[in-house]
């Protein structure tokens, strides 16, 4: 009687540890990851990039997440070609600049892409994205304008 508690005590610790060494190779890649977003100041020669992203494709739709660990914002909006409602997750980098729309909507209110965290679900969002060259990708975001005050 005595074997078999040693060998299911055994048994229980090594099946403990195969969990713990799971659990800590998931959360170490996602702490491994840092957020390219936000910093501390409005990028240099980010208003003359502004007027420039104005002319990329845009996408304008509902604002529902932002990663930060990831890097991405994800929208909701409704695609005219196939008449359906779609989920579109867009890539940031550091060139990435951040808008609110304003009244005149040629005129830049950059804010720092921290601020993000603070947008509501389901607020007015454009993004002026670059074409992936492959479907599967994931298109990057150059300008991202928010209909939101804070």
């Amino acid at each position: 009687m005595k074997k078999n508690q040693i060998i299911i005590l055994a048994l229980s610790i090594a099946t403990l540890l195969i969990l713990a060494g799971i659990v800590v190779l998931f959360l170490s890649e996602n702490w491994l990851q840092k957020p390219v977003i936000p910093k501390e100041t409005i990028p240099a020669g980010a208003e003359e990039n502004f007027y420039l992203y104005l002319e990329l494709p845009s996408v304008s739709g509902k604002f529902l997440e932002f990663n930060r660990v990831k890097s991405e914002i994800t929208i909701l909006y409704f695609n005219t070609e196939t008449m359906k409602t779609v989920r579109q997750v867009f890539e940031m980098d550091e060139e990435t600049i951040f808008s609110k729309a304003a009244f005149d909507l040629y005129q830049p209110d950059l804010f720092l892409g921290r601020e993000l965290q603070k947008v509501r679900q389901e607020t007015p969002v454009t993004v002026f994205y670059l074409s992936p060259e492959e479907e599967e990708v994931v298109p990057l975001a150059r300008l991202i304008r928010v209909e939101a005050s804070f």
